[in-house]
């Protein structure tokens, strides 16, 4: 009877358990104070501090309209998962602005007003699968001045930048006007008359693209002071300067200004030193004159960093006539060199420096330095008197001994600067923003975008690195609120599996290591047989000899060998991926389940058993 009563008391108090919760619930829920606990690593379903201040300031309301076409997307997982993770976020902006932001959800179906209002407002269609279908992950942030912002596709891909890529629109579109941004420069970007070709040059692609997006004034190197009022400088290789301008700027820096410097050891692109070409005939040093010492960093004037690892490849000279050769001096930096937890430039896959410089932090600067683009560790310093025209690929490779040391080629300053000019007037002093780049040239067309023509007609332009969005992501996020200095890359709620990649890493390592050697090989070969060729009388060039024929086979032979092996390499790959693959099966659907199994038939054992015990 007793042992009734307590089942009885039990099952009694389990009842008002779950009515006390559904209380609880539906209590909170009226008061608008919900219980949510985020126990995600990184918390990535919480408001960063940074854009809760920035829904805080929000003067007027904003609205977001998200499209996505659910159907579409039923069977792609990633995808799926993607849109769920992106309505989750947009349902915590509209809970933590209390108001001040507006979410609407659109499935674009085909042919109905959904779609023609997406692809109205530009957002990117992708094809979702083998039949043709239409798939659309994007959105809309409109502001109450009418402005508009589009995402065109919010890619899974970049998940880690969702926060910062909307908390980017909001702002964009809450500003009453556009951002103003001054530029000073002496390099010839703007639209100039060429003397030569008597004709008007057009300006220069990244700052045609950069007036689309900002409110541009040029400031000439000769001017006296800055513009008023303005929101960001932007400074690309400075020469010239007067002293005026300089204490402008200077106090522009006290007052906690927001500065991008581009600051180049041996610019190419200076006007003043350029060949016929307009480029890479001549090169001359940025000079800001005592600014960056008073302010904190370092630079390095006059050297140039070296890498072996991110060099380009070019066409060059040599003994045997044009060869394909690694110039160290011209770097084509990968996503491995680029600080990938920062939002303006952690989205960038590629960036093409010409002749870079190196940047570090002041002995006694007070100065918070972010290093923003490394170079590899296989790297050295070099004179810039050995670039120019007269420039030998060849002969830095041979000369080049890495030292084993990373160079900080980009990096953002953040803290109080004091002044260069110890009479100037004092100013409120305020935590300055100054991301610098020890890189110029990166900034003209021929780094990193092409003109596609036929004939006199133009076809677009072709994108081929990452060097306007650098500057334009920088500036966006140096006039963006304060709260957008502050927002970092978030975590991801994809869990790729790790000892996978790692698996393919360790093959693609054995891959690239046997394919440099059947190349080594092959030049060597080529090599002996152009030396052969030039022991031969003119009238023989065109036949080969026994020997040489010889090292021809057995060059075949080899290159045949390495494929089959480099086959062998790809096939373990795949055949140990699999494996792992049907071992972690097994135990996620045979082992996990029978282990929990035999656990819950241990527990009950037990409890019989002392049970049992219990009754005798």
């Amino acid at each position: 009877m007793r042992r009734a009563n307590k089942r009885s008391l039990a099952i009694l108090a389990t009842a008002l358990l779950f009515v006390g919760w559904i209380a609880l619930s539906a209590i909170l829920s009226a008061i608008s104070v919900p219980l949510r606990v985020d126990l995600t690593e990184g918390s990535i379903y919480t408001l960063s501090p940074g854009a809760r201040s920035m829904l805080q300031s929000l003067e007027e309301p904003v609205r977001i309209d998200f499209y996505y076409t659910e159907d579409a997307a039923k069977n792609i997982p990633v995808i799926r998962n993607h849109a769920l993770r992106v309505q989750e976020f947009l349902d915590e902006l509209v809970r933590v602005s209390q108001g001040r932001v507006e979410v609407k959800t659109i499935d674009p179906q085909p042919y109905s007003e959904g779609e023609d209002a997406a692809k109205a407002a530009g957002i990117a269609p992708i094809t979702a699968d083998g039949a043709g279908r239409q798939l659309m992950l994007g959105m809309v942030v409109s502001g109450a001045t009418d402005r508009r912002e589009g995402i065109p596709y919010l890619n899974p891909a970049d998940e880690a930048y969702l926060e910062y890529d909307i908390s980017r629109a909001i702002i964009s579109v809450s500003r009453q006007t556009r951002a103003r941004v001054a530029l000073i420069t002496s390099m010839p970007m703007d639209s100039s008359f060429d003397e030569r070709s008597r004709q008007m040059l057009p300006p220069w692609q990244i700052l045609a693209q950069l007036r689309t997006l900002f409110d541009v004034e040029v400031v000439s190197p000769t001017a006296e002071k800055l513009p008023q009022k303005i929101d960001a400088l932007v400074i690309a290789h400075p020469k010239g300067l007067g002293e005026s301008l300089l204490k402008s700027i200077d106090a522009y820096a006290v007052a906690g200004g927001r500065m991008l410097l581009f600051l180049d050891p041996f610019c190419e692109s200076d006007a003043q030193t350029a060949g016929p070409g307009g480029f890479g005939a001549g090169g001359s040093a940025s000079d800001l004159g005592m600014l960056p010492a008073a302010w904190g960093f370092v630079w390095n004037p006059g050297r140039v960093v070296a890498d072996r690892k991110y060099a380009q490849i070019v066409r060059a000279r040599s003994e045997g006539g044009l060869a394909t050769v690694d110039y160290v001096a011209w770097l084509l930096l990968k996503q491995d060199a680029i600080l990938r937890t920062d939002p303006a430039f952690g989205t960038l896959q590629t960036v093409v420096m010409l002749s870079a410089g190196s940047l570090s932090k002041g002995e006694s600067s007070t100065l918070e330095m972010t290093p923003l683009i490394e170079s590899s560790s296989d790297s050295m310093m070099i004179d810039s008197s050995k670039l120019g025209s007269f420039a030998d690929p060849t002969a830095l490779l041979r000369e080049f001994k890495s030292d084993n040391q990373r160079r900080v080629i980009a990096a953002r300053f953040v803290g109080q600067v004091k002044s260069a000019f110890p009479d100037a007037v004092a100013a409120t002093t305020a935590p300055a923003t100054i991301v610098v780049v020890a890189d110029a040239d990166l900034l003209r067309n021929e780094a990193w975008i092409q003109e596609e023509r036929v004939g006199s007609l133009s076809l677009g332009w072709r994108i081929f690195a990452d060097n306007g969005s650098l500057l334009f992501n920088a500036v966006e996020q140096l006039c963006g609120d304060t709260s957008l200095l502050s927002l970092r890359s978030r975590g991801s709620s994809q869990r790729p599996f790790g000892v996978v990649r790692e698996l393919e890493r360790q093959a693609q390592d054995r891959y690239r290591v046997r394919e440099e050697e059947l190349k080594a090989r092959i030049t060597q070969v080529q090599t002996s047989i152009n030396e052969l060729q030039r022991q031969k009388a003119p009238d023989q060039m065109l036949i080969l000899t026994t020997e040489q024929q010889s090292q021809l086979n057995a060059a075949q032979v080899e290159m045949s060998d390495a494929r089959k092996e480099l086959r062998q390499v790809q096939f373990s790959l795949r055949e140990e991926v699999e494996s792992l693959g049907h071992r972690l099966m097994l135990l996620n659907v045979v082992a996990w389940p029978l282990l929990v199994a035999v656990i819950a038939v241990g527990f009950g054992v037990r409890r019989s058993f002392w049970r049992r015990k219990a009754a005798a």
